[in-house]
């Protein structure tokens, strides 16, 4: 069977002239506000969300910017390193040649000069 509306009414206990009582208006308010607090709560936290959103979108471009120039600049410091220890190289094998050619010039001129005695 069928729940009709006074069956309804009677199985809540209200007569047929009596209507169900209204919430007092201070309890509406209330709900309004809460109402309005909720949506505000709301737009607050999608706002917040969109905020965070775009401050770890910004960090992660960031971050991967930093990183890429660091890998730039250790790979201009490996250049450097690689052409310094060539030049010192140079210099080590040239110093050494002219080290042997003033040694040679010294044996030279101190044999010239105990000759010319």
């Amino acid at each position: 069977m069928i729940p009709t509306r006074a069956s309804v009414a009677a199985a809540a206990g209200w007569s047929r002239n009596a209507l169900p009582e209204a919430p007092p208006p201070a309890a509406k308010e209330e709900d309004e506000e809460h109402a309005e607090l909720s949506i505000s709560d709301q737009r607050t936290l999608y706002l917040v969300n969109i905020f965070i959103g775009n401050t770890a979108r910004f960090l992660n471009s960031f971050a991967s910017l930093c990183q890429d120039k660091l890998a730039q600049v250790h790979r201009r410091i490996l250049k450097l390193d690689a052409n310094l220890t060539l030049l010192e190289a140079q210099l080590q094998s040239r110093g050494h040649i002219h080290e042997f050619d003033n040694k040679s010039n010294l044996e030279a001129s101190s044999s010239t000069s105990a000759n010319i005695r």
